[in-house]
């Protein structure tokens, strides 16, 4: 692998042909990574994580449930 390295790094290219190459690399990993991404999520290894921020509302309560709380004390009082 080394080797073609180096024979790909010795060679005379013009731009058209390193914006070849380089645009045929970055497909290749973008298709790996997207590729892995598939498969971890069709083995159900990858779980929502319901912690952290942004997984609740501020304070610690849902917006619905402040709502009722609000209509339960105006029916109250």
């Amino acid at each position: 692998m080394q080797n073609e390295i180096q024979k790909l790094l010795e060679k005379d290219m013009d731009r058209k042909n390193f914006l070849k190459h380089v645009g045929i690399g970055f497909a290749a990993i973008a298709g790996i990574t997207t590729a892995l991404k598939t498969l971890t999520m069709l083995n159900g290894s990858h779980k929502n994580v319901d912690t952290g921020y942004g997984s609740s509302a501020y304070g610690g309560s849902s917006a619905s449930s402040k709502v009722a709380n609000v209509a339960q004390h105006k029916t109250q009082g």
